[in-house]
């Protein structure tokens, strides 16, 4: 037993046992049928289990380490990067050295596709995986758990009550991180509790004081230079849980809570990762350094640099316009009134289809999804302003 045992990924000499144990995890198997076959599962469930697991047999039948887990699941990142997606570029990593350990803090969008996405560009150029930083909030279902695991994934137990249960889960997460980089193990997280569900991505300072906690008796910037912290900026064309997301933000602000259902987070892992999302640009930053003193002087780096290198789609001044002719003032009307004389838009049937799908109730919600990343990177821009 070690400190991190609660909390890390599985080691190689715990793969086998762990994929036998999913190969008769009856909820993971319906959870695929249903997935594949949904019809069929809800008529035959059993027959569609074994055909699922004498799939998965041959799938995994000679995996025997993290690696060979990895390479087989490239092979479905490969399908998702052609099938969902019109374009994925990466730019940046021919600046990363392939035998260092990183840690790699990025915007937060997609449940698992911006790791994967990630994972995939290091993948493709030769670089190591990285560790993924993981809420214990999605902790729902055993198997999700083992693949997470599997796929190189440790836990921020954030459900823990009580301010010493807090700070020592705090603690013990700052602690693997540092021991991830001395081991020269990169790692992912993002740069707040969360996904950035209205657009906004913002860096939270407690997460660079929990960056800093292990190493608390050291000024901040030396910790910070320890890390090798890589700003990293992913922008999707499209959000597959876009109305998913506006519904939940109309919800808090109409009835101050949302209360999610049972699956939720689990059918927007699916939607996400399976559902059309246009282009895609991952951007991998420059190594922030500095005299920091304060977590908030480090939060301000790593948002310089995740906003400036967002990419931004029609899409997004698109919304961003529509929203300026609802409002005579504020944010988005002052942003179109700076930038929407440089703009022009081809055909926007694609968008208004989108935008259809989702409740009318719920559209300025989905709208400012979609706007708010063209607010954010222009005020940024503007030094006497702070970012919204």
């Amino acid at each position: 037993m070690t400190k991190f045992d609660d909390i890390r990924p599985y080691h190689d000499d715990e793969v086998k046992k762990v994929l036998q144990e999913l190969l008769v995890d009856t909820d993971f198997l319906n959870f695929l049928g249903r997935y594949h076959s949904p019809r069929l599962s809800r008529y035959i469930p059993g027959v569609v289990r074994f055909f699922v697991r004498r799939f998965l047999k041959g799938q995994l039948g000679n995996v025997s380490s993290v690696r060979e887990f990895q390479q087989m699941i490239s092979s479905y990142a490969k399908r998702i990067v052609e099938t969902t997606m019109t374009q994925f570029v990466f730019k940046g990593i021919d600046s990363l050295q392939a035998n260092e350990g990183y840690l790699f803090v990025g915007n937060h969008r997609d449940i698992a596709g911006d790791s994967m996405l990630v994972d995939y560009a290091l993948w493709l150029s030769d670089h190591d995986t990285v560790r993924i930083a993981v809420g214990d909030n999605l902790i729902q279902r055993k198997f999700a758990t083992d693949i997470m695991r599997l796929n190189k994934s440790f836990f921020i137990r954030r459900s823990e009550e009580g301010a010493k249960k807090v700070y020592a889960a705090l603690l013990q997460s700052s602690e693997y991180i540092h021991h991830s980089i001395e081991e020269k193990q990169s790692i992912w997280i993002a740069q707040s509790e969360g996904r950035a569900k209205d657009g906004l991505d913002n860096t939270d300072p407690a997460i660079v004081k929990m960056f800093a906690l292990a190493k608390r008796k050291e000024p901040l910037a030396n910790t910070v230079a320890s890390l090798n912290i890589i700003p990293v900026s992913i922008s999707y064309e499209f959000d597959p849980c876009d109305y998913l997301k506006a519904k939940e933000r109309y919800a808090i602000d109409a009835e101050g809570s949302y209360d999610k259902p049972s699956g939720e987070d689990l059918l927007s892992l699916v939607k996400g990762l399976g559902e059309f999302k246009g282009r895609v640009h991952l951007n991998f930053g420059e190594k922030i350094h500095g005299d920091f003193e304060t977590a908030e002087e480090v939060a301000n780096a790593l948002d310089r640099q995740i906003l400036e290198n967002y990419q931004l789609y029609q899409v997004n001044y698109w919304a961003l316009k529509l929203l300026a002719q609802q409002d005579s003032s504020g944010p988005f009307y002052d942003t179109w009134q700076a930038l929407g004389a440089s703009v022009s838009f081809s055909d926007t049937s694609e968008y208004e289809k989108r935008m259809d799908t989702c409740e009318q109730i719920w559209r300025r919600k989905w709208l400012e999804m979609y706007a708010n990343p063209v607010v954010n990177k222009h005020m940024s821009r503007c030094s006497h302003l702070t970012p919204i």
